[in-house]
């Protein structure tokens, strides 16, 4: 989930801020919805913080900007 919210936030400090309150918003909706007894299946509640962090990737990470090195490979001088 945290390589999820780097992305989500294209590698800016401020952006990863608001996303990280984002994603425990919804970790901490789930477990309101659990404790308040709503009628849904809890394997569905259980999954909404990770189906929050698939939609997030599926409208942010479209064409989100990555490092100039990112995945070459490091070889040390």
């Amino acid at each position: 989930m945290y390589i999820a919210l780097v992305i989500f936030a294209r590698w800016d400090p401020l952006r990863a801020m608001a996303g990280a309150r984002l994603f425990g918003g919804v970790f901490a909706l789930q477990l309101r919805l659990q404790a308040q007894g709503v009628q849904l299946p809890y394997e569905l509640l259980l999954a909404l913080p990770y189906l929050m962090t698939i939609a997030a990737l599926a409208i942010a990470g479209r064409n989100a900007p990555y490092p100039g090195a990112y995945l070459k490979p490091y070889h040390r001088e």
